[in-house]
């Protein structure tokens, strides 16, 4: 068996290098809507999981107003700053994220909740989006996903569930302007 060629092969050809992907791309970066930077907050009991949201969002553009780990740290920040997204978990300490969100819509009602959660129900995706919610991600997705999905938020749609593996049923668009 040859290891080397000889000196009579035909040179290797050349790379190819694939089309970079145009128009129909989606954005990974969000600049000014509406005249501003988008500010986002960000509330989970895990402070990791904050600094990778945290990390992963000021990449895309996003504009981090603040963090929470608890249910009361989350609702005052929320109505102090009035952030353009919440990034709401839903297992939280002693008040959960599905207790939260009619809260937060009290206080401000033209913030977006996105929820990412590593509840993966049906059950609790339908009952976040009943309580108002725009979005669901389950966490296991990659950063750039949630960057792509609070994209699609933050320029004015709500999108459907995302998830780290196929959804068998269909949510379509949950919201519409």
């Amino acid at each position: 068996m040859k290891l080397f060629r000889s000196a009579k092969q035909a040179p290797a050809p050349a790379p190819v290098v694939e089309a970079q992907p145009e128009a129909d791309a989606r954005p990974t970066t969000v600049r000014d809507i509406r005249g501003h930077q988008v500010s986002v907050v960000v509330v989970d009991d895990d402070e990791e999981v904050r600094f990778v949201l945290r990390v992963a969002l000021e990449s895309a553009g996003f504009r981090i107003a603040g963090d929470a780990g608890d249910a009361e740290t989350a609702i005052e920040m929320v109505k102090t700053l009035q952030p353009d997204i919440v990034v709401l978990d839903l297992h939280m300490p002693e008040i959960g994220g599905l207790e939260i969100l009619p809260l937060i819509y009290e206080d401000c009602p033209t913030t977006k909740v996105v929820v990412c959660s590593a509840i993966s129900a049906t059950y609790m995706t339908e009952a976040a989006l009943q309580e108002g919610a725009w979005g669901y991600i389950v966490k296991g997705v990659s950063a750039r996903t949630i960057a792509e999905h609070l994209i699609q938020v933050a320029e004015g749609g709500a999108v459907r569930p995302v998830r780290p593996y196929p959804l068998v049923r269909d949510f379509g668009s949950v919201k519409t302007l």
